[in-house]
């Protein structure tokens, strides 16, 4: 059971990575967050929803002090809805960070406006490497190279910045929970879990997300989920990344997180 952890303990936020398979992607969000809150960065290690879900309540008992504020980013944003449908009690509010589309008539605008910032000859090599790896066929390398695909068409002006360290991307555990949850999406379950969401729902999303935002907040909406929605101009996939949008995405986080002082709990800023 991984966690990193920063700040004082215990924990009332968690940051949860992308990808499925993507350890350490948020990384940088939760670092950055650190420095003003007690944070944990849990690590996932199951190849079921079932299991991921069950490895973050128990991180979150033996971290947290709950209820906690969930902040996934991507996939992580998924897991942070599957999780707050399931434990009510342990989640005092989602913020949910470039989401994907909770609706199948929204994905292929993923794809299209992914290809627009990438050349021929990469698009095509995107389509190779999803193919492999959504079939259970791609290598670590080959994850590592459609994350690096992904990171090029996913941003806007994205901040110069060393290399971070991070543990290995995991093809198997991308390839076996994202047939589940994209199974989940098709079926209409992954939306019906937001019905059962008790707590408030935050959405924070990039314009130039090539994740559309309608495909988030329209879904939403026709089932009768309120939300409260930041969106965020000039600004891609990973907000705390980008140029234009880094201080005000992190001016977003404090506010909502500074809200859990007001309503009787606190954070150590």
């Amino acid at each position: 059971m991984k966690v990193r952890t920063y700040g004082a303990g215990p924990y009332q936020a968690a940051v949860l990575h992308g990808g499925p398979g993507a350890p350490g992607s948020a990384g940088g969000l939760a670092r950055r967050l650190g420095e003003t809150v007690s944070v944990m960065e849990p690590f996932q290690s199951g190849y079921c929803i079932f299991d991921l879900l069950y490895e973050l309540k128990q991180q979150i008992e033996a971290y947290g002090a709950p209820p906690v504020t969930l902040i996934g980013h991507s996939w992580g944003a998924w897991l942070a809805a599957f999780f707050a449908a399931e434990h009510r009690a342990l989640v005092q509010k989602v913020i949910l960070v470039g989401a994907g589309p909770l609706k199948e008539e929204y994905v292929s605008q993923i794809g299209m406006r992914r290809k627009a910032n990438l050349s021929p000859e990469e698009g095509v090599k995107w389509d190779r490497l999803c193919r492999l790896l959504e079939n259970g066929l791609g290598t670590q390398r080959e994850l590592g190279e459609l994350g690096a695909l992904a990171d090029r068409a996913d941003s806007y002006a994205p901040i110069a910045h060393p290399p971070e360290e991070a543990p290995p991307p995991d093809e198997k555990m991308y390839a076996q929970i994202w047939q589940e949850a994209a199974e989940m999406r098709r079926s209409g379950s992954l939306l019906q879990a937001f019905s059962r969401i008790a707590c408030p729902i935050v959405i924070i999303q990039g314009k130039q997300d090539p994740h559309p935002p309608v495909g988030i907040l329209e879904p939403l909406r026709e089932i009768g989920v309120s939300v409260k929605s930041y969106l965020l101009d000039r600004c891609g996939h990973t907000p705390w990344e980008e140029t234009y949008a880094q201080k005000r995405f992190f001016e977003i986080l404090s506010a909502e997180l500074r809200k859990r002082e007001a309503e009787g709990f606190s954070f150590s800023f």
